[in-house]
């Protein structure tokens, strides 16, 4: 980190959802750069935002600081469907928008991440499976198969992390289940009974973008309850 000035910290796909939620809390410790298609509803006066597409390095680049000392990348279209459904366009579609186009985004930020912290979104249905979860599965799991690798490439300077939460109740996030009825219903599949707050997925990237983290890399840390890796005796 440049400790001359407050850490630079990039979020793509700030535009709602976790993203959007991590532009408050990354603003009162970073100076923070908002990457989006479209404009986020509301924006603290510390951030800017840039509009861009990720998978278009042309339109942002040039309006991007000289040295970027933190990227989180979230975006990821959740294509939910049986097999029996689902398309090669939506399988594709899945994929380029977590793995080609973080590829794209991180192959033309490398001048920049000179030592840096990278965080990618993943989803808890990359490693349990889970019904209708196809393409997500598959555009998550190669994400993080990319994040694990890369995280070598670019040791001993700069660190690789994924965070894989479970269904957070973000305004996306409860659209995809029928809204907040469907919560209580949820959290019982959970081991904890509940499912995490989009503050503490938020909290768990900033930590991994601090100094604290700083012997953390290539990792998945999962926010998910306990779903993907306890199973309970019924009680």
């Amino acid at each position: 980190m440049n400790n001359s000035s407050p850490p630079t910290h990039l979020i793509v796909g700030a535009s709602k959802g976790i993203g959007h939620t991590l532009l408050e809390s990354s603003s009162q410790l970073h100076s923070t750069y908002a990457l989006s298609r479209s404009r986020p509803t509301s924006i603290p006066s510390s951030c800017t935002w840039i509009e861009g597409d990720a998978s278009d390095p042309a339109s942002y680049s040039d309006r991007l600081p000289p040295q970027i000392d933190a990227l989180t990348f979230c975006p990821g279209d959740i294509i939910l469907g049986s097999i029996r459904k689902l398309t090669t366009d939506e399988i594709l579609k899945a994929f380029t928008s977590s793995v080609l186009d973080a590829f794209v985004l991180v192959k033309a930020l490398l001048p920049r991440l000179r030592s840096s912290s990278l965080v990618f979104i993943s989803t808890v249905a990359a490693r349990s499976g889970l019904p209708n979860h196809c393409a997500i599965s598959t555009a998550k799991s190669a994400l993080q198969g990319f994040a694990l690798s890369l995280s070598a490439d670019l040791a001993p300077r700069t660190r690789v992390n994924v965070v894989a939460p479970t269904l957070t109740p973000t305004e996306n996030g409860l659209s995809l289940v029928g809204g907040e009825k469907a919560v209580p219903v949820i959290e019982k599949r959970h081991p904890l009974k509940r499912l995490p707050a989009v503050s503490e997925v938020c909290d768990t990237i900033n930590y991994l973008h601090s100094p604290s983290a700083q012997s953390i890399t290539g990792q998945v840390i999962s926010i998910d309850s306990g779903l993907s890796a306890l199973r309970l005796n019924d009680s």
